[in-house]
């Protein structure tokens, strides 16, 4: 089997479970919602009038709060299905009294604190982020040592026909013609930017990795990366400027980082098995081709830029995390992952090509960025169909108080 199929193998295999994982964490959080909303439901209920009617000096103030939460735990219960019986019928046990200890201690802190319980309270959520780093691990990360980022990055689009499928099928986000169109589009752009990536990867023996990693010039490159990325952070949180947009760059940035980093990581471990005595790709950086055989240990066996590189793929995976999670609680699936997968693909293939020179000449390079060009448009073309999500049919009895509800009906 070739090293392309290898390749090709690995990034279909992590990104489908990538997707299952990010769905489960959608679930996770859905469901947390909902007990907790079920639960101040019941504190309401058991007020004697006073939460759910309002008092005498108060009481349509009262009312309409009470309705307006009322009608927030029909809608959600009607736009999210269940991976299971217990999810299936989360909010009713929560108000029979039925929930495993786990979910009332979290209804309970989310009470008191006027707020959703924390997520890692939610086994399923915790199961969702195994998944992902799963994904990566033993998928994208295997294929970025066989094949260019330029074609790892695009095939992402199968965690988008996961997320599309699982967010139809359990998460109650409806897929309506528009977006089915939208889809469509993105992957025909897909198919443009495959058509003319790299087919060949990046080292294929010692003398090409060592020769690589000491002329790719990826401390620049990070030290560029660490500039923009502290600016965009502060603008979210010292200008406390919150759009889809900038989470979605902060956390392309990190995965960015992230991919360069596992690429020379996976390929030096995969040019081990048959060099052994290739010297560590961060030592080269920090040391040169020359002296790096000689670095010496700081901790254990690890040298000093070692464990600075070790440092860096750990931040950049909890930041690419943070902002992703942080992006999701705030924003659809739909809306999320096709606007991320977009950004990614670019940000992720420049630095990549930029990083280990996979073009062949000139017209290799002109070709290749008309064409992603055209590619990416597609894909953003495209995505502003997806992020046109359909709302969720009320009950009549609500439909009928819509404008005490403040809230949108068919």
């Amino acid at each position: 089997m070739s090293s392309y199929l290898i390749g090709v193998g690995a990034a279909v295999f992590g990104n489908v479970v990538i997707g299952g994982g990010q769905c489960m964490q959608k679930y996770a959080l859905n469901k947390l919602q909902r007990e907790w909303e079920a639960r101040r439901e019941l504190e309401g209920l058991e007020g004697g009038g006073g939460a759910l009617y309002g008092t005498s000096t108060g009481s349509s103030a009262g009312s309409a709060a009470a309705m307006h939460a009322t009608a927030l735990d029909v809608r959600t219960r009607s736009g999210s299905t269940s991976l299971g019986s217990r999810g299936r019928h989360g909010a009713a046990d929560g108000l029979g009294g039925r929930a495993d200890s786990a979910a009332a201690a979290a209804a309970a802190a989310a009470a008191a604190h006027g707020g959703p319980g924390p997520r890692y309270t939610s086994k399923a959520w915790i199961l969702g982020l195994v998944m992902n780093y799963a994904g990566e691990v033993f998928g994208n990360s295997v294929a970025l040592s066989y094949l260019s980022a330029s074609v790892v990055a695009p095939l992402g689009i199968i965690t988008v026909i996961v997320n599309l499928v699982l967010a139809e099928r359990f998460l109650g986000e409806r897929i309506t013609p528009n977006q089915r169109y939208g889809f469509t589009v993105i992957m025909a752009g897909v198919g443009l930017i495959l058509l003319v990536a790299p087919r060949k990867s990046a080292a294929s023996d010692a003398l090409q990795f060592v020769e690589l990693v000491s002329t790719s010039g990826i401390l620049g490159l990070f030290g560029m990366l660490f500039i923009v990325q502290t600016a965009l952070i502060s603008l979210i949180r010292l200008g406390r400027r919150e759009s889809l947009f900038l989470y979605v760059l902060v956390a392309s940035l990190f995965g960015a980082m992230n991919v360069m980093v596992s690429k020379i990581l996976t390929t030096f471990m995969r040019l081990k098995l048959t060099f052994s005595a290739i010297p560590n790709p961060a030592d080269i950086v920090f040391y040169g081709a020359t002296q790096a055989a000689h670095a010496r240990p700081l901790v254990l066996f690890l040298t000093g830029p070692q464990i600075l590189a070790a440092i860096v793929m750990a931040l950049s995976i909890v930041g690419q995390e943070s902002f992703r999670q942080q992006a999701l609680g705030r924003y659809s699936v739909m809306q999320f992952q096709p606007v991320f997968f977009a950004t990614y693909n670019v940000v992720a293939t420049l630095s990549g090509l930029l990083l280990f020179k996979e073009l062949d000449g000139t017209a290799h390079a002109l070709l290749f960025f008309s064409v992603f060009s055209l590619g990416i448009a597609l894909i953003l073309y495209g995505s502003r169909f997806l992020q046109k999500a359909r709302s969720v049919v009320l009950p009549s009895h609500i439909r009928l108080h819509k404008e005490n509800l403040g809230l949108k009906t068919l």
